[in-house]
């Protein structure tokens, strides 16, 4: 009887095996999720990422996006979309007309209905505005705040146990896992060269948005020993490619292979200002006004980042298919936010006289003079410190050093002002520079170039190891401009005709919802450790636990057996020494074996 009361002890372990993993509410192994939701979630938490300013800034985490779905956010949202369509209109008329409709819609119909959830001072700064028929367009500024202000809290927690924002965290999965190489665009022609490399005109393969792709050979760089200021440029680029400026050529990603280092830049097929010049002439007050104005605007972008250019001239001035203007080419930019630079770099004609000046530091201050040589030279053809076309640089640094600039009669009294405070030597007087002076510095020393051809070595590739970038911002632009919509309304579809599916089989709804469930569908499992068939059952995969729905038949088969087990352990000694039957027979049939003749 020995090997009886063996198989009973191992089928007594089974089962209380079995019961204490499986069923439902039991507790065991890590809690550790392996989810992409909880992976990603528990990423961005440790980073602070999980909050309403940090996911309402980004591209893919705009209000309409996300919260769209909730309906007491739905008014909210709505509202919101109105105002940030208002702020695109570019004529005063526009959004004149705009700025009356939305508040007809979105606040005296409520005020009307004494159920307006803003301040009081909102609105009065709108009809304040209203009546002078002042609409800027930051007009609804006030009410952007109050909305944002309103969205957090409660409905933000929502979002966040919602099946919205797993689908957020699948897409900042995909951007952090983005590695790009060639095989990822279709090279077109060539559109320029520099002293590294070439540009080319490129589309990317997944969403086919058009870029600029700037090829810098890794040859040609070791040769002229350019690496620190390759790297520079991907470091500059890096820190004014985020935020709103489109008057800087910004750059959305950055790769390397074993030949050549990859910037993927904005497109401009519109030429450059020096080519325009060389083409048609000198520029009118108006033009040159309306190109000086957003290139201030890309200049303050840099500054306001501690980033000085240093290379402002008419031909680093591209302009894209609409005429707008664009600051290129951050190979000679520096950030000065710890230490400010001291090397004489630029273009000569161009450089402000403490950038000329040996063992005198610089910052952005450098960058206004430099913007008054060009307007100069887009009114009149020329540097004001190149005339009758010399082009000795030692001649053109000293005009630049000593001579007082001279200005025709022919230019407005305004257009005189603006040249001559941006012409000023002293830089406590310079227009922009806000009276900040520049301390001394010592002078770093050139470095000869090899005669030869490199020969790349490890070492070489191993100075690019972390050149690869995605600009995030850049990133979800690109995506929510051309396949974000698409892909997610599929998905929806998708989602929607598997719910109405579970939901006619009898599944709950929407039970995993908001838990760190990793997957969930059909199984086959064994019905209890007396049987031989299989039951098909739907299951929730949890990490550290398996639910399994509609098994109340099975528990009640599985407790039963389990207990008919135990009564044949305590029947054990009494019946040592009593003949047994051949066939041990069960109170009760199996669930699946009722109805057959065989039994066990």
């Amino acid at each position: 009887l020995w090997w009886e009361v063996v198989g009973i002890a191992v089928v007594l372990f089974l089962l209380s095996w079995c019961q204490s993993r499986w069923l439902p509410g039991s507790q065991s192994g890590s809690p550790l999720s392996h989810s992409i939701r909880s992976v990603m979630q528990k990423y961005l938490e440790d980073r602070g990422e999980v909050t309403f300013e940090k996911i309402f800034s980004q591209k893919l985490g705009e209000a309409p996006a996300l919260l769209k779905h909730l309906e007491e956010a739905k008014p909210l949202v709505e509202f919101y979309e109105e105002i940030k369509k208002y702020e695109k209109l570019e004529t005063e008329e526009e959004r004149l007309a705009r700025s009356r409709e939305v508040f007809d819609t979105y606040i005296m119909k409520e005020l009307l209905a004494c159920s307006h959830p803003f301040s009081k001072s909102a609105t009065e700064h709108v009809q304040g505005h209203l009546v002078k028929r002042h609409v800027p367009p930051d007009l609804f500024q006030p009410y952007i705040e109050e909305i944002c202000q309103n969205l957090r809290g409660d409905v933000f927690q929502k979002f966040i146990e919602s099946d919205k924002f797993t689908r957020f965290c699948q897409w900042k999965n995909v951007e952090l896992n983005i590695h790009l190489t060639m095989n990822d665009f279709s090279v077109h022609r060539i559109i320029g060269r520099g002293g590294f490399g070439e540009v080319y005109g490129c589309r990317k393969a997944d969403t086919g948005k058009m870029y600029a792709m700037k090829c810098l050979d890794k040859k040609r760089i070791k040769m002229k020993q350019g690496e620190t200021l390759a790297l520079n440029e991907r470091i500059m680029l890096s820190l004014v490619s985020t935020g709103d400026c489109p008057f800087i050529v910004c750059m959305s990603y950055a790769f390397h292979t074993p030949d050549k280092l990859s910037f993927i830049l904005d497109l401009m097929n519109g030429g450059d200002l020096h080519y325009h010049l060389s083409q048609h002439g000198v520029f009118s007050e108006a033009d040159m006004r309306f190109y000086a104005a957003e290139i201030i605007l890309g200049l303050e972008h840099m500054h306001n980042r501690f980033v000085v250019y240093r290379d402002l001239k008419p031909a680093n001035i591209l302009l894209d298919e609409h005429g707008h203007v664009r600051i290129s080419d951050l190979g000679l930019a520096c950030d000065f936010s710890k230490k400010k630079p001291h090397a004489s770099v630029g273009t000569h004609g161009y450089m402000a006289p403490e950038v000329l000046q040996k063992g005198v530091a610089y910052d952005s201050s450098a960058d206004w003079f430099s913007l008054g040589c060009m307007l100069f030279k887009l009114l009149r053809g020329h540097s004001p410190f190149r005339q009758h076309k010399t082009k000795d640089k030692h001649e053109i640094d000293r005009m630049t050093l000593t001579m007082a600039v001279e200005l025709p009669d022919s230019f407005s009294p305004e257009l005189r002002s603006l040249l001559e405070g941006l012409l000023q030597r002293d830089v406590n007087r310079r227009l922009g520079c806000l009276g900040r002076g520049a301390p001394a510095r010592p002078v770093a020393d050139g470095c000869p170039c090899p005669v030869c051809s490199p020969k790349l070595l490890d070492s070489d590739q191993e100075l690019y190891r972390n050149f690869p970038l995605t600009i995030s911002e850049r990133w979800q632009q690109e995506v929510a401009e051309t396949v974000f919509d698409t892909i997610n309304a599929e998905t929806d579809r998708m989602e929607a005709r598997k719910k109405t599916k579970n939901k006619q089989l009898g599944h709950e709804e929407d039970y995993a919802l908001g838990k760190d469930c990793i997957m969930h569908g059909y199984m086959s499992k064994m019905g209890n450790p007396f049987l031989t068939q299989w039951q098909r059952r739907y299951f929730y995969l949890f990490p550290n636990r398996l639910e399994w729905l509609g098994e109340g038949e099975w528990k009640k088969e599985l407790r039963d057996a389990y207990r008919e087990a135990q009564q044949l352990v305590q029947r054990v000694p009494k019946m040592k020494n009593k003949p047994r039957s051949p066939v041990v027979e069960l109170s009760k049939v199996p669930l699946v074996q009722r109805g057959s003749a065989n039994g066990l």
